[in-house]
């Protein structure tokens, strides 16, 4: 009798454990189902913002390599990607990946919330803080 009542509240644990769970991850912007990566059409580098070069003044966007470019803003993180194919992945301060993908030639907005990413240009990696 007592190993049945044992039972039956760990299994009732487990249950409020998992509703609980599935239930704060869903207004949690940083689930996997709510990333995405918008492709932005149009002139390049019109958007691009970056660190500000102290001998000219003017924005330099953060580099990834010589065919990435990439900048963190308020809204999420830009990207422009001048030739080839490059594997990009997004993780969270936690290690979360948050997205995942292959990106070609193009421009494309990843939308996030304020805070540091991780952001994975096919070998290297780069820390993105969207302020």
């Amino acid at each position: 009798m007592l190993i049945k009542r044992i039972i039956s509240a760990s299994l009732l644990m487990m249950f409020l454990a998992n509703a609980f769970a599935q239930n704060a991850s869903k207004g949690d912007v940083h689930s996997n189902n709510q990333n995405m990566i918008i492709r932005i059409d149009g002139a390049q580098n019109v958007w691009v913002k970056g660190e500000v070069d102290p001998a000219t003044g003017n924005n330099v966007p953060a580099t990834g390599n010589e065919n990435v470019s990439f900048t963190g803003t308020s809204d999420g993180i830009y990207i422009t990607i001048i030739s080839g194919s490059n594997k990009i992945k997004l993780l969270a301060l936690t290690g979360q990946l948050l997205l995942e993908g292959e990106l070609t030639q193009g421009r494309f907005f990843i939308p996030t919330r304020k805070g540091i990413y991780f952001l994975k240009i096919n070998t290297k990696n780069y820390k993105v803080i969207c302020k």
